[in-house]
């Protein structure tokens, strides 16, 4: 191999600076190092994980398609069930008309038996009244008879 050939045979073999910059330092790998788990670690984690036959027992107790569908046919069942139940606002206003209606009524009701009981006491009051002055009247009759009769005994004694 000539000298030429042999320049151009280092030439293309040789590592460049963009070459080292691509490599991995010491420095790279203690850092790499670090951020890596250790066998005990490793070994804790793989306490933790679960085993096939904890996957399959899982997997047991899972819902199949066939199940997630007939639970999600009955829930929607059930939700028409619930919508055909619930009331309509026409239907609430409606029953709120009666309500009111009702409410008048009785309360037209409660007047007329309020102005009733008011001409009644107000006649009991009057009947009170004049029972009063009867009474009175009638005990003033017995007194002026009474007083009659002690000036006609006493017109019998001075006679």
């Amino acid at each position: 191999m000539s000298n030429d050939e042999l320049l151009r045979y280092i030439a293309q073999h040789m590592v460049t600076k963009e070459d080292i910059l691509d490599m991995t330092t010491r420095d790279d790998l203690k850092t790499l190092e670090a951020k890596m788990a250790t066998k005990d670690e490793l070994k804790a984690l793989e306490a933790k994980v679960a085993t096939k036959d904890e996957l399959k027992a899982l997997e047991a107790k899972m819902a199949t398609k066939d199940e997630l569908k007939a639970f999600e046919t009955s829930v929607a069942v059930r939700f028409k069930n619930f919508e055909e139940k619930m009331v309509t606002k026409d239907e609430l206003r409606e029953s709120e008309n009666m309500i009111l209606t009702e409410v008048d009524r009785i309360q037209e009701r409660a007047e007329e038996h309020y102005t009733e009981l008011s001409t009644r006491i107000r006649n009991l009051e009057n009947k009170v009244v004049v029972r009063s002055e009867q009474s009175t009247i009638n005990l003033l009759v017995e007194v002026v008879s009474t007083l009659k009769t002690d000036v006609e005994y006493l017109k019998t004694k001075i006679s």
